[in-house]
């Protein structure tokens, strides 16, 4: 199984970390958060849901709406709950596979045998460049993940449509190890706090219901 190091996948998961606790000001498990990160590489389950865009979008699409329906009824506050590291894992699961599909060798599927050493040295590469690189942002005209507008479609067909959309924008911008971290940064925040979001607006839902 090809695969992006795990140390650039735990980079991109602190990352996400810092951005939840700065937009909404919770902690999520950050252990769980970067051992979901990996684990796609790691545990059998994943390796069958292979990490390109075409055949994985559909299964993580409904992986993030179940986070957010399962998480109308909990508490985001309690680090320690089950919920909460149950989310940070399923979160840093979501991550590696959103990181995979704005990474070079996954989104022009470098998978032929010739191919095999020249995608596993761009990721190791790309594994080594990671710790210095400086996350910019600025420059990705990339909106936001939205829920409004549209209010015939599914919400897994919106989260569907905005990975595609990033994926496009990220293919269509300069190819270097810069891109490939900044466009799997953003596509993989936007998600989370996302998620985030919805899950706080669900629970206040709930809480206004019940009082």
């Amino acid at each position: 199984m090809f695969k992006i190091l795990t140390e650039t996948h735990k980079i991109i998961a602190r990352e996400i970390h810092k951005k939840i606790v700065l937009e909404y000001n919770v902690d999520l498990d950050i252990d769980k958060l970067q051992w979901g990160s990996i684990a796609p590489d790691i545990l059998p389950y994943y390796k069958l849901k292979r990490h390109y865009k075409d055949e994985s979008i559909d299964f993580i699409s409904k992986e993030i709406v179940n986070l957010i329906f399962l998480g109308r009824y909990s508490n985001l506050n309690n680090k320690k709950s089950f919920f909460v590291k149950q989310l940070s894992k399923k979160m840093g699961i979501i991550s590696h596979y959103l990181c995979d599909y704005t990474c070079y060798p996954h989104a022009y599927r470098v998978t032929f045998m010739d191919d095999m050493k020249s995608h596993i040295k761009y990721e190791s590469d790309l594994n080594e460049y990671a710790p210095s690189h400086k996350f910019e942002d600025k420059n990705l005209n990339i909106e936001n993940l939205n829920l409004y507008g549209d209010d015939s479609k599914k919400l897994a067909d919106i989260v569907k449509e905005y990975i595609n959309y990033v994926v496009e924008k990220y293919m269509e911008d300069e190819k270097s190890f810069s891109s490939d971290l900044d466009y799997a940064l953003k596509l993989s925040s936007n998600v989370a706090l996302f998620i985030i979001e919805m899950i706080l607006y669900y629970s206040e839902e709930v809480e206004y219901q019940f009082n």
